[in-house]
């Protein structure tokens, strides 16, 4: 699902988050909405994966320019959650 500043109406009667310069949490609550919505795509990609026999995310073996070349893989494709997956493993292994 897509989200966008529309889906944000506030009682103020703008028209949209992006329009509204006196509520000035709409574009924050709209951005966390999109986080937590991305976040879930994240969390169930990966349980997928992991139920698919898929592991080893955080083997130290695996180097960080090995996970950037499965980034650029991703990016390449469109598959923006396998790429911000392989974006926290690259994060979490150089130390969040």
């Amino acid at each position: 699902m897509k989200h966008n500043s529309r889906e944000f109406f506030k009682p103020c009667n703008c028209r949209s988050v992006g329009e509204c310069s006196h509520n000035m949490t709409a574009e924050i609550e709209a951005l966390e909405a999109c986080v937590k919505h991305f976040e879930g795509s994240m969390r169930n990609k990966l349980k997928f994966e992991y139920m698919q026999g898929k592991s080893g995310w955080d083997d130290p073996n695996w180097t960080t320019e090995e996970i950037k070349d499965r980034i650029r893989e991703q990016l390449e494709k469109g598959n923006w959650v396998n790429v911000a997956n392989f974006a926290m493993f690259a994060w979490n292994k150089e130390g969040g």
